[in-house]
């Protein structure tokens, strides 16, 4: 069953990695110890191997693994990609992550594809401490994506009110990046004839949807850009 389960994955993942064979061999087992194991403990991964060998020589053989093989940050991608079955243009999702380890904060900003049932992790980066991204992260992880796809993958990208920003918006707008990011309801807007409120009071008296353009921020804005507006009142929530 281990034997067979090996020779299928070898055959799935060799046409996309550039490895010998005793190293993709290495790889699947690894993959396979992890799921077996549920840990990346190399340790504990040695004991998974179905082989004669030492437990201590094929820590080893992990090891080396990891001492000579690089694959690139973002190698997985493209292959998850095309293992997945996703069409030519899919949904992306901009999401952060957040626990703890102790007294250490583990806080991951994570540009995921969007599928049926499941959201999966395409890249990521590490925050390196608590709380929210800055617009710097943002932008270096979504040209870590144009760098390996083209633009054209994407139907839209989907974010939360905390993925806002003006510098961030104008980025996605100049490389021509569809997005859909929910807003805050006291987010100060411009609209086309000139008046700056808050969302909140702008849908004080609206029914249904509303659909406007508008800028972020005050009037003085020079050359800002010019953003499309979808909002509605829910019963029952207030602003």
């Amino acid at each position: 069953m281990i034997t067979k389960a090996l020779t299928t994955l070898k055959k799935r993942l060799s046409p996309h990695l550039e490895l010998s064979n005793s190293r993709l061999e290495t790889m699947c087992l690894l993959i396979m110890g992890m799921v077996n194991a549920r840990t990346v403990n190399l340790s504990h991964l040695a004991c998974e191997f179905p082989t004669d060998s030492k437990v201590e020589s094929t820590y080893r053989r992990l090891q080396r693994f990891f001492q000579h093989v690089d694959l690139g940050s973002d190698w997985a991608a493209p292959l998850l990609v095309k293992m997945i079955g996703s069409g030519p243009t899919w949904h992306l999702c901009l999401d952060r992550t957040n626990w703890k380890i102790g007294q250490r904060h583990v806080n991951f900003l994570v540009l995921a594809i969007v599928t049926r049932r499941h959201r999966i992790p395409l890249m990521w980066s590490v925050l390196g401490r608590a709380g929210n991204s800055d617009t710097a992260q943002r932008i270096a992880l979504m040209k870590r994506y144009l760098s390996v796809f083209e633009v054209s993958t994407i139907k839209f990208l989907l974010a939360d009110r905390e993925f806002i920003g003006a510098q961030w918006l104008d980025f996605l707008h100049k490389n021509n990046v569809p997005f859909v990011i929910r807003i805050k309801a006291n987010q100060l807007v411009t609209t086309q004839d000139g008046k700056t409120q808050n969302l909140s009071t702008l849908l004080r008296t609206c029914r249904g949807k509303r659909n406007f353009d508008a800028r972020f921020g005050g009037n003085n804005l020079g050359e800002a850009t010019w953003f499309s507006f979808a909002a509605k009142r829910i019963k029952g929530v207030s602003f």
